[in-house]
């Protein structure tokens, strides 16, 4: 068998066949053409990041409104921005951090996280002075005034190796702050034979708890075998929060996986999905959460049996059991995954498909999918970048409806913001 209308991993069956009827070719052609998808209707608006910024951060704001940030290009470095936007309009901006040894990847980004309407926190990548390319810090700023100030940044790690540490998701606790990120100073150590030499050689995921005067208590370590370079992501939900990343077996297995924080420990990690997608390196496409309630959404990307595909599970209980996977695009998407919370019973998961046929260009899609297990169709939205400059497209639910922003193409890059009225949606 093989398929008539050839795809991007597919052309290569027709390319044995030398004979063919002249009806059968005509057919063949005529059945082919290039198709446009099918979109939904998207507003462009206008945003007040300048020339040349990138990677934008979309946070919910407690009165329904969205923070953005991003970082610009200044001087010989780099500054974080960030605006809020409210009723349909940019209503305030500032500035939290600026530096010229900041550890910039389209990949590992900084994040604005409201905790409360006063107390924000952000977070930022510094380079390790004297280090490598993937050995950098992660910088906390507090504020207690909603972004009017700043104060000095800290590490929740307090290694004090030249180590990766990334990835970080922070998160509200109680009315404190919690942050997880991958950390490398085992990996860094074993690779270097000098610093901890019996340690395991992995990446861990950890977590510190910070209060409001900027302190962090004890590490933990969630998970001491992680992939190396897979975004993490954190819902909360009425018993707490729910942490979801890519984990690691000693046979190179990278499937995903979830932890519940109860009483100030997180619990042992338990399978999301349980792909056995076996690969020796990081794919850079780490799974995403969202919760209302005791439901949550988790959705991820897989290559298991080398077949792309985006999948997503639901669970009724705060993240203790998920339902079995159910597929949202299995048609080779890239991934790069967001997942917002919709109606009471259903969640937004975005992501960026394959190329389509027409112009060979990939495109930002969404599908609804329901707490009952339930999936809406697919939405394609906008024409992205396939490459790493689009960086990791971001979404987020408002009252009247869902803004969307994403980095342009390089060099000039610069952030491209739309929204979708909710009843577009519905339609």
């Amino acid at each position: 068998m093989f398929d008539l209308c050839p795809t991007r991993s597919h052309t290569s069956r027709l390319h044995g066949l030398t004979v063919m009827l002249s009806l059968a070719w005509l057919l063949l052609a005529t059945a082919c053409q290039p198709t446009v998808r099918p979109t939904l209707p998207v507003q462009p608006i206008d945003n007040p990041a300048q020339a040349g910024a990138r990677l934008p951060r979309l946070t919910p704001m407690p009165d329904g409104g969205t923070l953005m940030s991003w970082v610009e290009p200044w001087s010989n470095g780099h500054i974080l921005k960030f605006a809020v936007r409210n009723d349909g309009r940019w209503i305030r901006q500032g500035e939290i951090a600026l530096g010229d040894n900041w550890f910039i990847n389209w990949a590992d980004f900084p994040s604005v996280r409201v905790i409360n309407p006063k107390f924000w926190v952000a977070h930022w990548l510094v380079n390790y002075p004297g280090g490598g390319t993937y050995e950098y810090d992660i910088a906390i700023a507090i504020s207690t005034d909603a972004g009017v100030t700043w104060s000095d940044p800290k590490r929740p790690h307090r290694d004090g190796i030249a180590a990766e540490h990334g990835f970080a998701t922070i998160f509200p606790v109680d009315e404190e702050a919690g942050v997880i990120w991958l950390d490398g100073r085992d990996y860094s150590s074993k690779k270097n034979g000098h610093h901890s030499p019996a340690t395991s050689g992995n990446f861990s995921l950890r977590y510190s708890r910070m209060d409001r005067h900027g302190n962090f208590g004890p590490e933990q370590i969630i998970d001491d075998n992680t992939c190396t370079c897979c975004g993490t992501s954190v819902a909360n939900t009425t018993t707490g929060p729910i942490a979801a990343w890519r984990s690691r077996t000693h046979k190179e297995v990278r499937d995903n996986f979830t932890a519940r924080l109860q009483a100030g420990r997180w619990s042992a990690p338990q399978p999301l999905g349980d792909d056995g997608w076996e690969i020796p390196g990081c794919p850079v496409n780490g799974p995403m959460l969202a919760a209302q309630g005791m439901n949550v959404i988790g959705a991820w990307y897989t290559e298991e049996g080398d077949h792309p595909r985006v999948k997503a599970a639901v669970s009724n209980d705060g993240g203790r059991s998920f339902t079995s996977p159910i597929i949202v695009d299995e048609h080779d998407p890239f991934g790069r995954i967001g997942v917002v919370w919709h109606t009471h019973q259903s969640a937004v998961i975005t992501w960026i498909t394959a190329p389509d046929d027409a112009t060979n260009t990939p495109s930002l899609a969404l599908r609804v999918l329901s707490t009952d297990g339930t999936i809406g169709p697919i939405h394609y939205l906008t024409k992205v970048s396939g490459g790493r400059d689009s960086g990791f497209p971001q979404f987020s639910a408002e009252p009247s409806g869902f803004l969307l922003a994403w980095t342009g193409a390089a060099p000039e890059y610069g952030i491209h913001t739309a929204w979708i009225p909710t009843e577009t949606l519905a339609r």
